[in-house]
This record gives C-alpha cells, structure tokens and sequence, in this order.
C-alpha cells in the first residue's frame, strides 16, 4: 500500500480550500463531491473524470488528470472489472475487483489532491469515502550516458529526471537492506519529492539528523532546482567554495556513500547532492577507482591538484612578478617578455582582465548554444582572443599562453561548480597581486587557506584530513583517496 505522506505543507492546500468556501473532509454525496472537486480544479483542462454505471444504477465516478495516469491501464483495470459487477455483494467488495493493490480511503481534500497529483484515479461511490487507486502513467527519459562528467572507464549509465527510477538504480547498485532511502517533500507550491538515501552502518546519525532538521525546516514555495535546495541546507552559505557535491553519475554517487556520505535525490533533477564533503572530494572521479596501478592513480591526481593550483595563481603571479618584482625573473626570460609585451598599449594587469574576460564570455557562450554552433563560436573566439589579438598589438604572446594554459589547467576538475569558485578567486587574487605585488599574492593565499580553514561542514572540516593532526587517522584517508 502507497503511504502518503500528510506534511505540514499540505496546509497551503487547506488555505486554498478555505478560500473556495470547501469542507476539510470530502462530502460523501455524489453530487457534492462532484462539485466541491470541480470547484477545486477549475480550469484545468487535463483534470476529467468518467462516470461507470452499474447493472443497478447506481453510478461510481473516476477523477484523474490524463496526463499524470495510464488511461489503457485505467480501462482495463478498473472500468471494466467494474462494468462486469452483477451483484450487490459483489458491488460491495469493489475495491477488491480494482486491479491494484495500491488503493487506500482517503477521508480529507489535501488526501484526495495529492493523490491527484501522485497519478493516482479517486474512484467516488456515494455514500462512502472516495478510493485512491495509483495507475501513474507518467511519461519518464529512458536511462543514458551522463552528459556532464565523461570518463575512459565505468558504466554509461547516468540520474534521469525520475526519482523512483533513480533510487532503483542505487538499489541496483548496493544490493543490501542496509541501504536506507528517506521520502521529504520541500516547497508549500510545488510539493516537490526528494529522497536522503545512505548505508545505515556508515553514516554518521549525528549527521543525519542534522540534515533532515535543515530539510524539515526550509521554507520555500517553489522547488524546481536542486541547486536552490543545497543553498538551504549548507552551513556556508556565503562561502564561494561548494560545499555539496553534484553528480550525475550513480557509481560515483555509491562509492560516495560507501564512504558513510549521504545521497540527496529530488523529483526533476538529473543531478544528486553528496554531503558531507571536503575540498578533495572535488577531484575524485568514480573512474580512478578503475586504476590497477597506484602510479597511475597518483599521477593523475597529482596533475588534478597541481592544476588548482597553477588555474588560480599563475595569472596573478606573473602580473605580480612583471609589475613590481621584474629583478625576480631570470635575464633571458625577461628580455623575452620585454620583446612579447613591446608596443602593448595596456598594463600587464589589463591585459589580463581583458583577456580573462573574453575567455570566461566566450565558456559562457559555447554553453549556452547549442553544440554544433557552441564548437564554431569556440573555434572563431580562439582565433579572435589569439591570434588577431596578438597582431594588433593589444596583447601579448605571452598572456595569451598564460591565459590558454589557465583555462586548460582549471577544467582538469572533474566538478563543474569548483571551476566556477576558482574562477571567481583568480579574478580577485589578480587585483590584490595587481595592488601590491608578491607581498598582495602571498595575502591573498593566507586569507584563502584562512577561510577554507573555517568553512566547516558538519561533522568534518572542509580540508580535511589535513586539518586534524592524528597520524592514522590522515594515513586511512590518504589511503582511501588514492585508493591503494
């Protein structure tokens, strides 16, 4: 039997009842019910109903709304079992005759609206309270590759926009009752469904019911964005560091809560949130576990980390070096520059807010339109940024590598919102060092290892395991990341 779920939220369904002058129980009567429920669901054109008359007379009305139901399965599993009573006793048992073993009575309005909504049929014998009989029929994307997070190795199976579908892929995946999955629903409008899913022996209770009170508590009308839900659960809400893990991809999600994390779901979202996460969370793919050899594995993070680093500081250090601290570069190198950077009108500074500008307009660009013009857009922006640039004398040869190896070096993160962050951070790592040279460079690290250092996601830190001093303890998660 479905279990429905009576919510706080569902008063916003009694305000509109009050509204409309409308009982908060159903009227038994056939001809009252029928009107009070037109009344609530007035001009709706998908909102119909049919009418079945028995052998003696008497007449069961079926509410639904088509596109939320199997009208086939409506025919043949309920009109016509219906159609075939011939007795009072039988009239009596009707419910049995349904072919369903998800009906339910349903004694109050917010019931019998969710059901609606649900793709359930309200099936109405006057006298009696109305049957909810689940014959959802929506109509859902069949399973494909996820089309944000590529990788050599692991299965091409990726979230649809369904969350049943996406729990039973997690089922799929962790055969074990141990796996727990937790039914909310946010929004007082949109009532939208999500789902915690975890392994009960792992993860943290403390946590847990930490993030069930942050979802009980919010406050929204709508939700049709995961991203506006994770806004309201974070404990750094003003922090430009993610704190929740998006991903598309259900193996990364279950080696996530193998871990002892936590999975959030929601009805609508490709896309599940993992928490709780650190900073290096960021640059684990479910596809380094597919490495046999430790080396390998090693090496590629390594590139991954060293990338964060060189996307975020290098634009900044050379601004710095070639602005305030030219004594610093070796003499040859120098000279180079000075030949690149002859006859530019502007600062080194300005060349590269110009050019890291146009180079974030034009990532945006190609996102936004669709793939085959996305690649002409990107092709002519690089010639455009590079080489005409160049030949008019506006910026350097040399900014234009800097800047080209920066965006190379910041998409190596396998997490599209952490790129986003580090983009925001060389903007204003690049005006400190701009202002005051190397001394500017070095304060703008210490103030962002400072606040990444506080940023602290319930029950653990955000850089850990570096933040703690337990040797074992930094040993274990070393070992886990790099998997060996």
């Amino acid at each position: 039997m479905r279990v429905f779920n009576v919510s706080q939220k569902n008063d916003e369904y009694q305000k509109t009842l009050a509204e409309l002058n409308i009982s908060k129980e159903p009227l038994l009567s056939v001809e009252e019910f029928y009107q009070q429920i037109h009344k609530i669901f007035n001009d709706c054109i998908d909102f119909t109903y049919r009418k079945v008359v028995l052998f003696n007379g008497k007449i069961i009305y079926l509410y639904y709304l088509q596109a939320l139901i199997n009208e086939e399965l409506l025919q043949e599993g309920v009109v016509k079992p219906l159609i075939k009573l011939h007795d009072e006793a039988q009239i009596k048992e009707f419910q049995q005759h349904i072919y369903s073993i998800q009906n339910e009575e349903l004694t109050k309005w917010p019931e019998i609206i969710y059901s609606l909504f649900s793709g359930g049929v309200i099936c109405h014998n006057g006298g009696e309270y109305p049957i909810d009989v689940s014959l959802t029929g929506q109509d859902k994307r069949a399973i494909s590759d996820p089309t944000t997070e590529y990788q050599v190795f692991g299965p091409k199976v990726g979230f649809i926009e369904d969350i049943t579908t996406n729990i039973g892929i997690m089922r799929k995946l962790i055969k074990d009752p141990r796996l727990k999955a937790k039914s909310f629903e946010v929004g007082t409008v949109t009532h939208t469904k999500t789902s915690l899913m975890y392994l009960d022996d792992l993860v943290d209770h403390e946590y847990l019911q930490y993030l069930e009170q942050k979802i009980n508590d919010i406050d929204l009308e709508y939700l049709l964005n995961i991203g506006e839900l994770n806004k309201n659960i974070i404990d750094a809400p003003f922090s430009v560091f993610p704190q929740v893990l998006l991903t598309e991809r259900p193996d990364k999600a279950a080696y996530a809560m193998t871990e002892g994390k936590i999975l959030i779901l929601m009805e609508g979202s490709t896309f599940c949130s993992i928490l709780p996460v650190g900073l290096l969370d960021f640059y684990i793919t479910s596809g380094d576990y597919s490495f046999s050899s430790f080396w390998n594995l090693s090496f590629i993070r390594l590139i991954r980390y060293a990338s964060m680093i060189l996307s975020t500081a290098l634009p900044a250090l050379y601004v710095a070096l070639i602005a305030f601290h030219p004594e610093l570069i070796p003499t040859t190198l120098i000279l180079t520059i000075i030949e690149s950077r002859m006859n530019i009108p502007f600062p080194a500074v300005a060349e590269a807010l110009i050019m890291m500008f146009a180079l974030d307009v034009l990532v945006e660009a190609s996102i936004r339109l669709p793939s085959f013009v996305g690649q002409t857009i990107g092709i002519v922006g690089g010639l455009v940024i590079g080489t005409a640039a160049v030949e008019a004398g506006v910026i350097s040869s040399l900014m234009v590598i800097i800047i080209a190896f920066t965006a190379i070096a910041s998409f190596t993160a396998p997490a599209w919102e952490l790129v986003s962050a580090l983009r925001v951070i060389r903007y204003g790592l690049l005006v400190i060092s701009a202002m005051y040279g190397l001394y500017g460079f070095v304060l703008g690290f210490c103030l962002i290892f400072i606040h990444i250092c506080n940023i602290e996601t319930i029950p653990r830190v955000y850089i850990e395991p570096f933040s703690k001093a337990k040797k074992e303890q930094l040993k274990k998660s070393l070992r886990k990341k790099l998997n060996f």
